[in-house]
């Protein structure tokens, strides 16, 4: 699941901050993760001559926020077994036989209830 949800993850970082959105394969609707500052940011922009270091530093914790991202994002999407699509929450049903998404669901009339609302 993580694999999947990594390559899903579109970076919306900035030079200030990082921040990573996943969009819902059912629904559309984007879920952005909380935005980490980047630890040097004030550094960078007064110490040009110090740029690899800074853009090196920057990297390093851009791939730190993508983890977190990554894990907090699991806590929000889930993999459909049948159409194998990542969708949100909102998307995600409770049914009895099988866990799916809305749209699964529905072509097999098979009643759930959101994972959230």
């Amino acid at each position: 699941m993580m694999s999947l949800l990594s390559s899903h993850l579109e970076d919306c970082s900035t030079p200030q901050y990082f921040c990573f959105s996943v969009r819902c394969e059912v629904c559309g609707e984007y879920w952005y993760s909380s935005s980490i500052p980047f630890s040097k940011a004030e550094q960078a922009i007064q110490h040009q001559e110090k740029k690899e270091l800074y853009d090196a530093i920057y990297q390093r914790e851009k791939e730190r926020a993508k983890l977190a991202a990554g894990q907090e994002a699991r806590e929000r999407f889930s993999q459909c077994p049948v159409c194998r699509r990542l969708v949100c929450d909102a998307c995600f049903l409770i049914c009895d036989e099988m866990d799916l998404c809305r749209e699964c669901a529905g072509r097999m009339q098979e009643p759930g209830e959101p994972v959230a609302p």
